[in-house]
């Protein structure tokens, strides 16, 4: 039993630690966009850490893990410090895309503000295939989005719609669901 706490823990870690970071970043006067981007960036892998994917989700196991961003991209180079590290054995590239049709060889893809007029159609498009949809536009996980990113009293959280995740067969860990400020 304390063996498994112990895992638990150990695996909860990086999540935590980016909470941590959040928490610190947000003290004081309101991040900026810049430093509110990096935070949502080293989000977005922790979240790939959280999350089972189905092995129909990459081409082979030398397939990259791709973090994608569709529409224009709020990160700047906030995401290049992500790339070449490893999820679940996969390297992580990140990619940025202006069209629905590359989204799909994705496994965890940021849709941008920029595509609020468009998010009908890209979820209806990509929201069966396991594709981590994660976005921060209004309504985000209410309108089929898998994670909203907020931000309340200057620190990033997030909404989970778990249905919309299980629907494209991806698997959510109880502890990122536990860490949601509210699930659907």
């Amino acid at each position: 039993m304390a063996q498994n706490m112990i895992r638990i823990r150990a695996a909860a870690a990086p999540l935590l630690l980016a909470l941590l970071l959040v928490t610190g970043a947000a003290t004081g006067a309101r991040a900026d966009e810049a430093s509110e981007y990096q935070v949502k960036a080293a989000f977005l892998y922790n979240f790939a850490k959280f999350v089972e994917w189905p092995d129909r989700a990459f081409s082979g196991p030398d397939a990259p893990f791709v973090i994608g961003v569709l529409g224009d991209d709020p990160f700047g180079d906030a995401l290049d410090s992500i790339k070449g590290k490893t999820v679940k054995e996969h390297t992580v590239v990140v990619k940025r895309m202006s069209g629905i049709s590359d989204a799909g060889s994705c496994q965890v893809l940021f849709i941008s503000s920029s595509e609020e007029g468009r998010l009908e159609e890209i979820i209806s498009t990509l929201g069966q295939g396991p594709v981590l949809l994660v976005g921060d536009m209004d309504r985000f996980a209410r309108r089929g989005g898998m994670i909203k990113f907020l931000v309340e009293n200057n620190k990033i959280a997030f909404e989970i719609n778990a249905e919309a995740a299980k629907q494209a067969g991806l698997t959510i860990s109880s502890q990122l669901l536990k860490l949601a400020r509210k699930t659907y």
